[in-house]
């Protein structure tokens, strides 16, 4: 008896991928990099431009979401024949860092040796997130980052901030975070709900007797900073009896009788200080409260607002750490100051109860901040939020809600507070300090070491630094601003924000024409992952079990837009898909072993329709990453694969397997496998990229493929020809599979020792559906598919158990089997010519 064509293939159905080596050094080499990142030639540019992670600590899962995301949106428009270069970027400078080089042992009372400790500390982190990234599979230009602790780009920072119009030097009240010991940006700051006071005091009415303002505040420490009391002229007050003393306050149910009381012009004296100070009109005073509210500029930006505007001026009474340095508050913390100051006012007391309400906090730390007076440097942002709003006009959102949550984000925002009381970071430079330019015209060199080298000297938000990478990196490498951001939901308050803002304090529009946004990994609780939560499991630890292949495949297959959840039951759902789109790139490469892809003409109509179902794959999946729908993208390919393997594969085993290895119908399937496996190699490529290099070096042995790597391939290269009447073969192909579904439902319902499978059934057809299917019947994987005259026409099929014998060669159930055993027909023909051989 003749052998059956069945091979075996060294390609797994399933792998960690734990040794990377090699793909590594593919990706890696110049060839592979220069055609991906650095040399564009005719083909149209597509900038995805790389928000930089803070280069500080190992990797975690959200990392791999962020990366995985970005490196598949650049590998979809290589797909289609786009140069789309990834260039990375860290986030080098700031806070964590100083933090972590101080734990090690460093002290900043010597500003440059600090410096240098801190930018070799970051310089180790940015190698070691740069080795996990690449362990991910994210094919970047790993070798030419852009960090914002080189010298030329700290320099080049600092120069754009002293382009900018609108920067300004002047004490004012800053959010400030005692444990940074710095002022914060907005979007460094975040609110939470938090127990404080609400105390009402009385403020005496300066030249009268008895007469008082109830006058409300959540900080009673800031009393000793009062300038002025504040109410809404659009509100109505009254002056109500209350035993010996008269009491103003907002107008109550059963006020009626009594007038309105004019509070305009009015001197109060604060029960603090005992100074006389005015009470002003302002249009932030709401009914929260008396609607009479304590002014202290120094501790709130409102307040300053209003002050400034009347000449009050602002001092500045706590240190860097929160403490008072006024004369009998010297070294008081807030909570020291808070019960001295209540003891202080107590006869003025009228009501003391507590008040949950949002309060800003550190984003890093976690803790409460405070507003403290202090010598900063700021952006005006009064004409420039109106031109990035106005700009965000041409900028596509996805999801869309991020439209309104970055406007409504910039509306509210004031000025930028861009000085930080920092050691590590880009040089601000004040153009009107001649040591200030002598010293910043060495960091393109020497960097912000040069920077302090006489002392300590104030750096630049490193949100600003971050910001300013449209101009410093897109603009000097490419010449025009991003296609797309793509980033967490917090940056709409970060990144998205400052990036926007300095582009459009510079005249430009916006420095993005897409916004995309992912969220953030929680557990199967709905749990966000935390080091401090059990869920947590560093990357490096989850790589050594998990290909990179996998998490990408959970990313991509879900809405990335929500939270992504990971659990078990994700992680074996994902697995399992995994082994599924593997094994049908692994049942082709079985069966071409022996082909040498010379393409036959395909005459047979159902490979033909796999052909144009391949084109529509490839047409479906773009179409949907082109829109960010990865999700979509990867439900075709697996439905594809799934059709494929349960429709198509089953209806060609028997040529694959039993023909004549040079059979014409034989050849024309492995033509066939060709073309999907080289097609679904492209299009899996940006999900499963260490499988799909796996099985494009396979290719590239056969000779089936030229280029040095399937990061090269583009979908130009595989020819899927069209053919005609596509759509009435498609329309009976899918009938075909719609009368298999039939044929097995009716298998299921008559499971029997002579029926246990397709293979033991006949079909018969009405001589309608008969002739729609022609050619198609062997989808059916039936004994036998025939037209039956007698049937009604408009019945689909029947089915009963057949009488016919299975061939012990082929397994297929054939009229030719004898009754007394052997093989049918077609094997014998094989196993004939094959003997002339």
């Amino acid at each position: 008896m003749y052998t059956l064509n069945l091979f075996k293939h060294a390609f797994p159905l399933t792998t960690a991928h734990a040794d990377k080596t090699q793909t590594l050094q593919r990706w890696s080499s110049p060839p592979v990099v220069d055609s991906l990142h650095r040399t564009q030639g005719a083909r149209p540019l597509f900038l995805l431009h790389d928000g930089p992670p803070y280069a500080n600590g190992a990797l975690h899962l959200g990392h791999a979401v962020n990366k995985g995301l970005k490196d598949s949106v650049v590998k979809f428009k290589r797909l289609q024949g786009y140069f789309a270069p990834y260039v990375p970027g860290f986030d080098c400078h700031g806070l964590p860092v100083e933090l972590e080089v101080e734990r090690l042992g460093h002290a900043k009372d010597d500003p440059p040796a600090f410096v240098a400790a801190c930018r070799s500390y970051a310089q180790s982190q940015v190698e070691r997130q740069t080795a996990q990234f690449r362990e991910l599979g994210v094919a970047a230009d790993w070798d030419q980052p852009y960090l914002t602790m080189a010298p030329r780009f700290e320099a080049g920072a600092a120069q754009v901030f002293q382009s900018l119009p609108g920067a300004v030097t002047r004490l004012r009240p800053v959010h400030w975070c005692p444990a940074c010991a710095s002022s914060l940006a907005e979007a460094e700051v975040e609110y939470q709900t938090k127990t404080g006071d609400s105390l009402v005091v009385l403020f005496p009415v300066a030249g009268a007797n008895n007469l008082f303002l109830d006058v409300w505040t959540t900080t009673p420490y800031t009393l000793p900073a009062n300038k002025a009391v504040a109410y809404n002229p659009t509100l109505s007050y009254v002056a109500a009896a209350d035993g010996p003393r008269t009491r103003v306050r907002l107008r109550q149910p059963g006020d009626e009788a009594l007038p309105d009381f004019e509070l305009a012009g009015l001197m109060v004296v604060s029960p603090y200080t005992q100074d006389t100070v005015p009470v002003l009109p302002a249009d932030f005073v709401s009914r929260a409260g008396t609607g009479l509210v304590h002014m202290a500029p120094a501790f709130g930006t409102d307040d300053f607002r209003v002050c400034e505007q009347h000449g009050l001026a602002v001092e500045q009474y706590l240190d860097a750490r929160g403490r008072f340095v006024v004369p009998g508050m010297e070294g008081m913390d807030l909570a020291q100051a808070r019960a001295h100051v209540l003891e202080r006012v107590a006869p003025l007391v009228v009501a003391l109860s507590t008040l949950e309400h949002e309060y800003p906090h550190c984003w890093r730390h976690k803790t409460p901040v405070f507003f403290r007076a202090s010598q900063e440097w700021f952006l005006d942002l009064a004409e420039t939020r109106q031109h990035a709003l106005r700009a965000l006009d041409a900028v596509t959102f996805v999801p869309a809600s991020g439209r309104e949550r970055l406007t409504s984000m910039l509306a509210g925002r004031g000025a930028w507070c861009v000085s930080r009381n920092r050691l590590w970071g880009t040089p601000l430079v004040d153009p009107a300090n001649p040591d200030d330019l002598r010293l910043a015209a060495r960091v393109a060199t020497e960097g912000v070491e040069a920077w302090q080298s006489e002392g300590p000297r104030r750096t630049l938000d490193v949100w600003f630094d971050s910001g300013v990478t449209h101009q410093l990196v897109l603009m000097q490498r490419y010449g025009r601003t991003a296609d797309v951001y793509l980033e967490g939901s917090d940056q709409h308050r970060g990144w998205f924000q400052s990036s926007l803002l300095t582009c459009a304090a510079a005249g430009g529009g916006a420095p993005y024409k897409q916004v995309v946004t992912h969220g953030f990994v929680v557990d199967g609780t709905g749990q966000k992952f935390s080091k401090s939560s059990k869920n947590y499991q560093p990357l490096d630890q989850m790589l050594k079990t998990l290909s990179p292949d996998v998490l990408r495949l959970w990313t991509l297959q879900q809405d990335f837009t929500r939270e992504l959840k990971f659990s078990g039951e994700a992680l074996a759902l994902t697995q399992e898909r995994f082994r599924k789109l593997r094994n049908t790139m692994r049942f082709c490469l079985q069966n071409l072993q022996d082909f040498d892809w010379t393409a036959p003409p395909l005459a047979h109509p159902l490979d033909r329709v796999q052909v144009t179902l391949l084109r529509k794959l490839g047409a479906d999946v773009c179409q949907a990453a082109d829109r960010y729908d990865f999700a979509a993208a990867v439900s075709h390919l697996l439905r594809y694969a799934e059709s494929a393997s349960s429709d198509y594969f089953p209806a060609v085993k028997d040529s694959l397997y039993c023909d004549q290895p040079d059979a014409p119908r034989r050849r024309q399937v492995q033509h066939v496998l060709g073309l999907l496996v080289r097609t679904l190699v492209r299009l899996l490529t940006p999900v499963l990229a260490f499988s799909c290099e796996e099985v494009f070096q396979y290719l590239k042995t056969a000779g089936a493929e030229q280029a040095d790597s399937v990061l090269l391939a583009t979908l130009a290269d595989v020819r899927l020809p069209a053919f005609d009447d596509e759509a009435a073969s498609l329309e009976a192909y899918e009938e075909a599979v719609e009368v298999k579904g039939a044929l097995h439902r009716w298998v299921e319902g008559n499971r029997n020792d002579r029926v246990k499978g397709p293979a033991q059934v006949e079909v018969m057809l009405s001589r309608t559906v008969a002739n729609r299917l022609g050619a198609f019947a062997d989808v059916l994987g039936a004994a036998d598919v025939r037209q039956e005259d007698a049937m009604d026409d408009g019945a689909q099929a029947s089915f009963r158990p057949t009488a016919w014998r299975a061939c012990p060669c082929c397994r297929r159930h054939a009229q030719s089997v004898p009754d007394g055993g052997g093989l049918c027909n077609r094997c014998v023909d094989v196993q004939g010519a094959l003997s002339l051989q």
